[in-house]
């Protein structure tokens, strides 16, 4: 019985470790909270990006994690109300000025990981910087608004142009008649 207890808890001690290994080898930030939204763990990313220590993150509620800076309003609606209700979100944007990296926007997604035995569910909430992709995307979605001008003013003056073409054509015709 002693024996099958230490198994057990080796078995257990391997999957936290799995997890760790999983949670540490995506390069996006990811957290585990609880469900008093208290941070389990973090991966490596979240640590490097968000410039925290493990001492002052773990076991701390999400929102007073590195100088409060992850007390978003959007945030806690979603994680306090919209979240319970439902089982996961997606692509959820928040912008907000984070500390040590200036106003960023990020992309949430969030699941709620059922347990066994009866215990709460923990809820592992992704978090991608899409801040660059943003200004690429509005950049181009600006050039695309100056070349339609451009196009429909290079239209206009093809319209004129041809317009002016037509006359002289016509004056031409006319001097031609009186002179021939």
């Amino acid at each position: 019985m002693e024996n099958e207890e230490k198994n057990k808890q080796q078995e257990i001690q391997e999957a936290r470790e799995y997890a760790e290994c999983i949670i540490n080898a995506v390069r996006e930030p990811l957290v585990v909270l609880d469900q008093d939204l208290k941070i389990i763990s973090v991966s490596r990313s979240f640590y490097d990006i968000f410039k925290v220590k493990p001492e002052e993150t773990i076991g701390q509620l999400i929102y007073d994690v590195g100088n409060r800076q992850w007390d978003v309003p959007k945030l806690r609606e979603l994680l306090e109300n919209l979240l319970p209700k439902s089982t996961s979100f997606d692509n959820f944007e928040i912008e907000h000025d984070f500390s040590g990296l200036g106003r960023r926007i990020m992309l949430l997604n969030a699941r709620q990981i059922p347990r066994p035995s009866g215990k709460p569910n923990i809820i592992l909430l992704a978090i991608e910087d899409i801040t660059e992709s943003k200004k690429i995307l509005d950049g181009l979605r600006e050039e695309i608004r100056r070349l339609e001008v451009l196009k429909r003013t290079a239209s206009a003056r093809e319209h004129t142009m041809m317009e002016l073409k037509r006359k002289v054509d016509e004056l031409e015709r006319r001097i031609l008649r009186k002179h021939f």
